[in-house]
């Protein structure tokens, strides 16, 4: 059993090792239009957090002027 995982591990690693570039090229191609999609996601909500945030702001300035 000892024998079986170290024979993997060292055929993963040279793998890796010869094919590392090609592997990284290839999950960097199938992945780029979910990476997109993730940093669309990413600023519409940044956008709204800013959006909230101005929202409670003016808010909380009508309060202090009301309060004063």
């Amino acid at each position: 059993m000892i024998k079986s995982f170290l024979t993997g591990i060292i055929a993963g690693g040279a793998a890796v090792w010869l094919f590392g570039d090609q592997i990284r090229d290839y999950v960097d191609d199938v992945t780029s239009d979910l990476r997109g999609q993730a940093a669309a996601g990413l600023e519409g909500a940044a956008e709204r957090l800013q959006s909230v945030a101005e929202t409670v702001e003016d808010g909380l300035k009508g309060v202090q002027h009301r309060a004063s």
